[in-house]
Protein backbone atom coordinates (compact mmCIF):
# COMPACT_ATOMS: atom_id res chain seq x y z
CA UNK A 1 0.00 0.00 0.00
CA UNK A 2 1.32 3.47 -0.89
CA UNK A 3 -0.12 6.60 0.68
CA UNK A 4 0.60 10.27 0.18
CA UNK A 5 0.06 11.22 3.83
CA UNK A 6 3.05 11.49 6.16
CA UNK A 7 0.93 10.68 9.24
CA UNK A 8 0.61 6.93 9.78
CA UNK A 9 -1.49 5.06 12.34
CA UNK A 10 -0.47 1.83 14.07
CA UNK A 11 -3.24 -0.29 15.59
CA UNK A 12 -2.09 -3.13 17.83
CA UNK A 13 -4.17 -6.25 18.38
CA UNK A 14 -3.81 -9.61 20.11
CA UNK A 15 -6.26 -12.48 19.62
CA UNK A 16 -8.84 -10.03 18.30
CA UNK A 17 -12.58 -10.27 18.08
CA UNK A 18 -12.66 -9.99 14.28
CA UNK A 19 -16.06 -8.36 13.93
CA UNK A 20 -15.33 -5.64 16.49
CA UNK A 21 -11.85 -5.03 15.11
CA UNK A 22 -12.95 -4.75 11.47
CA UNK A 23 -15.76 -2.37 12.49
CA UNK A 24 -13.27 -0.10 14.26
CA UNK A 25 -10.83 -0.20 11.36
CA UNK A 26 -13.45 1.35 9.07
CA UNK A 27 -12.71 4.81 10.50
CA UNK A 28 -9.15 4.59 9.14
CA UNK A 29 -10.40 4.33 5.56
CA UNK A 30 -8.41 6.75 3.42
CA UNK A 31 -5.71 7.15 6.09
CA UNK A 32 -2.39 5.29 6.06
CA UNK A 33 -2.26 2.63 8.77
CA UNK A 34 -0.76 -0.71 9.67
CA UNK A 35 -2.55 -3.28 11.83
CA UNK A 36 0.01 -5.15 13.94
CA UNK A 37 -1.33 -8.54 15.02
CA UNK A 38 0.60 -9.98 17.98
CA UNK A 39 -1.32 -13.27 17.90
CA UNK A 40 0.68 -16.50 17.79
CA UNK A 41 -1.70 -18.07 15.29
CA UNK A 42 -2.11 -16.53 11.84
CA UNK A 43 -5.41 -14.72 11.37
CA UNK A 44 -7.13 -14.21 8.03
CA UNK A 45 -8.06 -10.65 7.08
CA UNK A 46 -9.75 -9.05 4.07
CA UNK A 47 -7.27 -8.14 1.32
CA UNK A 48 -7.80 -4.40 1.83
CA UNK A 49 -6.50 -4.59 5.43
CA UNK A 50 -2.86 -3.57 5.72
CA UNK A 51 -1.62 -6.04 8.34
CA UNK A 52 1.69 -7.10 9.86
CA UNK A 53 1.49 -10.42 11.69
CA UNK A 54 4.31 -10.97 14.19
CA UNK A 55 3.58 -14.63 14.95
CA UNK A 56 4.27 -14.14 18.66
CA UNK A 57 3.05 -12.03 21.55
CA UNK A 58 5.60 -9.21 21.65
CA UNK A 59 3.58 -7.10 24.06
CA UNK A 60 2.66 -3.48 23.54
CA UNK A 61 6.25 -2.26 23.25
CA UNK A 62 7.47 -4.96 20.87
CA UNK A 63 4.40 -4.89 18.66
CA UNK A 64 4.34 -1.12 18.37
CA UNK A 65 8.06 -1.05 17.63
CA UNK A 66 7.52 -3.37 14.67
CA UNK A 67 4.77 -1.08 13.44
CA UNK A 68 6.90 2.02 13.92
CA UNK A 69 9.74 0.52 11.89
CA UNK A 70 7.29 -0.33 9.11
CA UNK A 71 5.77 3.16 9.01
CA UNK A 72 9.12 4.96 9.04
CA UNK A 73 10.33 2.76 6.18
CA UNK A 74 7.25 3.93 4.22
CA UNK A 75 8.00 7.62 4.69
CA UNK A 76 6.06 8.50 7.85
CA UNK A 77 6.88 11.78 9.56
CA UNK A 78 4.44 11.14 12.39
CA UNK A 79 3.38 7.72 13.71
CA UNK A 80 0.24 7.50 15.83
CA UNK A 81 0.14 4.41 18.04
CA UNK A 82 -3.37 3.38 19.07
CA UNK A 83 -4.99 0.56 21.02
CA UNK A 84 -7.46 -1.55 19.09
CA UNK A 85 -10.24 -0.88 21.60
CA UNK A 86 -10.58 2.85 21.02
CA UNK A 87 -13.83 4.18 19.59
CA UNK A 88 -13.41 7.27 17.45
CA UNK A 89 -15.11 8.85 14.45
CA UNK A 90 -13.57 9.20 11.01
CA UNK A 91 -13.98 12.98 11.18
CA UNK A 92 -12.20 13.19 14.55
CA UNK A 93 -9.29 11.21 13.13
CA UNK A 94 -8.94 13.43 10.08
CA UNK A 95 -9.19 16.58 12.21
CA UNK A 96 -6.45 15.20 14.45
CA UNK A 97 -4.20 14.60 11.41
CA UNK A 98 -4.69 18.15 10.16
CA UNK A 99 -3.89 19.66 13.56
CA UNK A 100 -0.91 17.36 14.03
CA UNK A 101 0.81 18.71 10.93
CA UNK A 102 1.10 22.10 12.67
CA UNK A 103 2.60 20.66 15.88
CA UNK A 104 6.33 20.93 16.55
CA UNK A 105 8.29 17.64 16.47
CA UNK A 106 7.77 15.80 19.73
CA UNK A 107 5.05 13.62 21.27
CA UNK A 108 1.36 14.57 21.22
CA UNK A 109 -1.96 13.08 22.22
CA UNK A 110 -5.29 13.53 23.99
CA UNK A 111 -4.77 11.61 27.27
CA UNK A 112 -2.24 13.13 29.65
CA UNK A 113 -0.87 12.34 33.08
CA UNK A 114 1.66 13.35 35.68
CA UNK A 115 4.23 11.58 37.84
CA UNK A 116 3.85 11.46 41.60
CA UNK A 117 6.75 13.47 43.04
CA UNK A 118 7.79 10.93 45.68
CA UNK A 119 7.44 7.59 43.90
CA UNK A 120 7.04 8.45 40.20
CA UNK A 121 3.84 6.45 39.93
CA UNK A 122 1.56 7.59 37.11
CA UNK A 123 -1.54 9.73 37.74
CA UNK A 124 -3.80 9.84 34.70
CA UNK A 125 -5.66 13.02 33.77
CA UNK A 126 -3.42 15.57 35.47
CA UNK A 127 -0.32 17.47 34.31
CA UNK A 128 1.62 16.77 31.13
CA UNK A 129 4.52 14.62 32.37
CA UNK A 130 3.49 11.92 29.91
CA UNK A 131 0.96 11.13 27.20
CA UNK A 132 -0.88 7.82 27.27
CA UNK A 133 0.10 5.22 24.70
CA UNK A 134 -3.57 4.39 24.16
CA UNK A 135 -3.42 7.15 21.50
CA UNK A 136 -0.02 8.78 21.07
CA UNK A 137 1.58 10.60 18.12
CA UNK A 138 5.38 10.42 17.87
CA UNK A 139 7.47 12.44 15.43
CA UNK A 140 10.19 10.53 13.58
CA UNK A 141 12.82 12.97 14.89
CA UNK A 142 12.06 11.70 18.40
CA UNK A 143 12.60 8.10 17.33
CA UNK A 144 15.74 8.94 15.37
CA UNK A 145 17.24 10.64 18.42
CA UNK A 146 16.13 8.55 21.40
CA UNK A 147 14.91 5.27 19.90
CA UNK A 148 11.60 3.42 20.17
CA UNK A 149 9.74 1.87 23.13
CA UNK A 150 11.82 -0.09 25.67
CA UNK A 151 10.69 -3.67 25.06
CA UNK A 152 11.57 -5.33 28.41
CA UNK A 153 8.50 -3.59 29.91
CA UNK A 154 6.27 -5.72 27.61
CA UNK A 155 3.25 -3.62 28.68
CA UNK A 156 2.77 -0.60 31.00
CA UNK A 157 5.20 2.26 31.63
CA UNK A 158 6.85 2.07 28.18
CA UNK A 159 4.82 5.06 26.99
CA UNK A 160 5.69 7.04 30.13
CA UNK A 161 9.40 6.31 29.75
CA UNK A 162 9.38 7.36 26.10
CA UNK A 163 7.87 10.71 27.12
CA UNK A 164 10.43 11.21 29.89
CA UNK A 165 13.29 10.44 27.50
CA UNK A 166 11.83 12.69 24.80
CA UNK A 167 11.42 15.64 27.14
CA UNK A 168 14.97 15.25 28.42
CA UNK A 169 16.16 15.32 24.82
CA UNK A 170 14.41 18.67 24.35
CA UNK A 171 11.21 17.56 22.63
CA UNK A 172 7.83 18.99 23.74
CA UNK A 173 4.84 16.99 24.96
CA UNK A 174 1.72 18.50 23.40
CA UNK A 175 -1.78 17.95 24.75
CA UNK A 176 -4.21 17.62 21.83
CA UNK A 177 -7.80 17.15 23.08
CA UNK A 178 -9.73 14.57 21.09
CA UNK A 179 -13.14 13.02 21.62
CA UNK A 180 -12.77 9.24 21.80
CA UNK A 181 -13.37 6.40 24.23
CA UNK A 182 -11.11 3.60 25.32
CA UNK A 183 -13.81 0.96 25.11
CA UNK A 184 -12.47 -2.11 26.88
CA UNK A 185 -10.38 -0.46 29.59
CA UNK A 186 -7.60 -2.41 31.28
CA UNK A 187 -6.02 -5.06 29.06
CA UNK A 188 -5.98 -7.81 31.71
CA UNK A 189 -8.93 -6.67 33.82
CA UNK A 190 -8.62 -4.21 36.68
CA UNK A 191 -6.67 -5.63 39.63
CA UNK A 192 -6.16 -9.00 37.96
CA UNK A 193 -2.99 -10.98 38.67
CA UNK A 194 -1.28 -9.83 35.44
CA UNK A 195 -2.45 -6.24 35.84
CA UNK A 196 -0.88 -6.13 39.30
CA UNK A 197 2.21 -8.00 38.08
CA UNK A 198 3.20 -5.72 35.21
CA UNK A 199 2.39 -2.50 37.09
CA UNK A 200 4.46 -3.47 40.15
CA UNK A 201 7.42 -4.90 38.25
CA UNK A 202 7.55 -2.18 35.63
CA UNK A 203 7.17 0.65 38.12
CA UNK A 204 10.40 -0.48 39.78
CA UNK A 205 12.10 -0.80 36.39
CA UNK A 206 10.87 2.65 35.36
CA UNK A 207 12.11 4.25 38.58
CA UNK A 208 15.50 2.54 38.34
CA UNK A 209 16.00 3.64 34.73
CA UNK A 210 14.61 7.15 34.80
CA UNK A 211 13.99 8.77 38.17
CA UNK A 212 16.18 11.20 40.16
CA UNK A 213 18.41 9.79 42.90
CA UNK A 214 16.06 10.95 45.66
CA UNK A 215 13.14 9.03 44.14
CA UNK A 216 15.26 5.88 43.79
CA UNK A 217 16.35 6.18 47.43
CA UNK A 218 12.79 6.77 48.66
CA UNK A 219 11.46 3.78 46.74
CA UNK A 220 14.28 1.54 48.03
CA UNK A 221 13.66 2.54 51.66
CA UNK A 222 9.92 2.08 51.15
CA UNK A 223 10.19 -1.54 49.88
CA UNK A 224 9.25 -3.22 53.18
CA UNK A 225 6.13 -1.06 53.47
CA UNK A 226 5.23 -1.63 49.80
CA UNK A 227 5.53 -5.40 50.20
CA UNK A 228 3.48 -5.38 53.41
CA UNK A 229 0.72 -3.34 51.75
CA UNK A 230 0.48 -5.92 48.94
CA UNK A 231 0.43 -8.80 51.49
CA UNK A 232 -2.42 -7.20 53.45
CA UNK A 233 -4.42 -6.77 50.23
CA UNK A 234 -3.49 -10.27 49.01
CA UNK A 235 -2.12 -8.80 45.78
CA UNK A 236 -0.11 -11.84 44.75
CA UNK A 237 0.43 -10.52 41.23
CA UNK A 238 2.15 -7.41 42.56
CA UNK A 239 4.33 -9.47 44.92
CA UNK A 240 5.32 -11.74 42.04
CA UNK A 241 6.15 -8.69 39.95
CA UNK A 242 8.42 -7.30 42.68
CA UNK A 243 10.14 -10.66 42.98
CA UNK A 244 10.71 -10.86 39.24
CA UNK A 245 12.10 -7.34 39.16
CA UNK A 246 14.82 -8.33 41.62
CA UNK A 247 15.51 -11.53 39.68
CA UNK A 248 15.75 -9.38 36.50
CA UNK A 249 12.92 -11.25 34.81
CA UNK A 250 11.44 -8.92 32.25
CA UNK A 251 9.37 -9.24 29.09
CA UNK A 252 6.31 -11.50 29.10
CA UNK A 253 5.30 -13.10 32.40
CA UNK A 254 6.18 -16.79 32.69
CA UNK A 255 4.93 -18.77 35.65
CA UNK A 256 7.68 -21.43 35.41
CA UNK A 257 11.38 -20.69 35.11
Amino acid sequence: MIYSSNVWFIILTYQPSKLKLLARLRVFKGLPYILVDNSVQKNEYPKDINVLQTGENLGYAGGMNRGIAYCLSHGATWVVVANEDIDITEKALKDFVEKLRAVNPGIAGPTIGKLDKKRWTTILGEGVDYISGSFMAIHRKVIDQIGKFYEPYFIYYEDTELCVRARRAGFPLTHMPLRFSHADGTTFGANSFLHQYYLARNHLLFVARNSPVEVKLYEFLRHPKTIWEHVIKKEWGALTGIRDYFFRRFGIYKSLW
